[in-house]
C-alpha cells in the first residue's frame, strides 16, 4: 500500500495491485473535514485513475448528519462524474455513525455497504475496474 495522504481524521492509501484507494476515516467527523477529506479523495481518484474506493468507517465515532447530504448529493456525483464505479463502504460499530453513513448513500448501484473490512476489500477486489454499472 502506497500512502497518499494522511490528516487527524482520515488516512488514504493506494493499493497498486488491485488499483483502488483506501480510505480510513479516524474518529469524530464534521461537515468542514468531511468536505476537505472529500475533495482530497476526489483529486487522488483523478490522479491516479481507478475506479474502486474502499470507504472504511470503522474506527468513526460518533454522528456526521450534517454532511450526509452534500456528500450524496455533491460529493458522489462528482466523484462518479470523476470515474467512480464501485464504492466499498465498511460502516462504523458506532449505530449514529452508521445512521448518518446511510443517509449519505446514493440510491444506485455504485455503493455497496458491509459491516467488515475484509468482505468489503473481497468484494472490491473481485468486481472489475473498468466495468460501469448503471
Amino acid at each position: 500500500m502506497e500512502t497518499l495522504f494522511k490528516a487527524k481524521n482520515i488516512e488514504i492509501t493506494f493499493d497498486p495491485a488491485n488499483k483502488y484507494l483506501y480510505c480510513n476515516w479516524i474518529g469524530f467527523q464534521n461537515t468542514q473535514s468531511i468536505m476537505a477529506a472529500g475533495g482530497t479523495i476526489l483529486d487522488l481518484l483523478k490522479k491516479k485513475g481507478v475506479t474502486k474506493v474502499l470507504n472504511d468507517n470503522t474506527l468513526v465515532t460518533g454522528p456526521w448528519q450534517e454532511a450526509a447530504e452534500w456528500t450524496s448529493t455533491v460529493w458522489f456525483p462528482d466523484m462518479i462524474n470523476a470515474g467512480l464505479r464501485h464504492f466499498a463502504w465498511v460502516f462504523s460499530r458506532n449505530i449514529f455513525s452508521e445512521l448518518s453513513a446511510k443517509k449519505a448513500m446514493p440510491a444506485n448501484d455504485i455503493v455497496k455497504s458491509f459491516n467488515e473490512l475484509e468482505e468489503a476489500r473481497q468484494w472490491l477486489i473481485k468486481v472489475k475496474s473498468d466495468t460501469v454499472t448503471s
